[in-house]
Order: structure tokens, then C-alpha cells, then sequence
């Protein structure tokens, strides 16, 4: 198991952590004063590393991408729909396109960063 997915399991974890705790259990800190931009934020970070961990293991971008992209999407749309079922939490349409999108950012991040070593 290769740097990139341990990386990415224990940003897993913490994500998972965070997003289904209770939301009187949560700090009343305003840590991300852009609540959309810090989901953002975390899935591009979560899918940058799967993404390389794949990568470094399977050495074939295409594969890494589209899994990567998939395992990323799937995981926060898992989230949204288990926080329903937590106290003072909910299901968000626009926190899930959020997660969307930074996993599209990290994924790109991926690609920029390390295209000049597949040419």
C-alpha cells in the first residue's frame, strides 16, 4: 500500500468524522466562513490523493481518473445521504455538488501535476 492511500484513507477517516457528527457535537467554530468552499476544499484534497495512490499502483492515468472519479463522487454523495440520518444534521443538494466539484478540482490538480511525466 503505497503513501497516496494511506494518505487518502486517513483523510477519509477524518472526513467521515467530521461529516457525521452530530450537529449540536460540533464546535462553534467558524473554520470554513464559506461552508461550500470548505466541502470543496476537502473532497479535492480526498480525491487528489486516491487518484495518485491509484495512480503510483496502476501507472495508467485513464484508470486512475475515472476510478478515482468515481470512488470520490460515490463517497460524498454516501455522506450527504448518511448525514439525514444523524441529529441536527441533513442531506444538502448544494454541499453534494460541492463535494463534486472538489473532486473534479483534485482529480485536475492530478492531472496538471504530473502530465509532464506521462509525455
Amino acid at each position: 500500500m503505497n503513501k497516496y492511500y494511506i494518505a487518502s484513507i486517513l483523510w477519509a477517516c477524518l472526513i467521515l468524522g467530521l461529516t457525521l457528527t452530530p450537529g449540536k457535537s460540533l464546535p462553534d467554530v467558524d473554520l470554513f466562513s464559506y461552508d461550500k468552499l470548505g466541502h470543496a476544499g476537502i473532497f479535492a484534497i480526498q480525491a487528489y490523493l486516491f487518484v495518485s495512490g491509484i495512480y503510483f499502483d496502476k501507472k495508467s492515468v485513464t484508470f486512475s481518473v475515472l476510478v478515482g472519479l468515481l470512488i470520490t463522487l460515490v463517497y460524498g454523495a454516501g455522506i450527504e445521504v448518511a448525514q439525514e440520518f444523524i441529529p441536527d444534521r441533513g442531506m444538502e443538494f448544494m454541499d453534494l455538488v460541492a463535494n463534486c466539484a472538489g473532486s473534479i478540482i483534485g482529480i485536475s490538480v492530478f492531472y496538471i501535476s504530473y502530465k509532464k511525466n506521462w509525455q
